[in-house]
């Protein structure tokens, strides 16, 4: 990410811009991936490390 510190009114209006995206396609995000972007920008997590556990996830449900 961006040497650049995000203020939250900045961060909020990047999660609202892909939530209006995705609701167009008929996919709004739910809270829980609201929560995990918002993560991601904050550098709570890494795109890697919550795609890894969604991977993990399905790989259980599904083999």
């Amino acid at each position: 990410m961006a040497s650049k510190k995000l203020t939250e009114a900045e961060i909020q209006e990047k999660i609202r811009k892909v939530d209006g995206a995705m609701a167009q396609e008929g996919m709004p995000l739910t809270k829980e991936i609201k929560q995990k972007l918002y993560n991601c920008i904050t550098g709570k997590s890494t795109y890697e490390k919550e795609r890894k556990k969604i991977i993990e996830k399905y790989r259980r449900i599904y083999g």
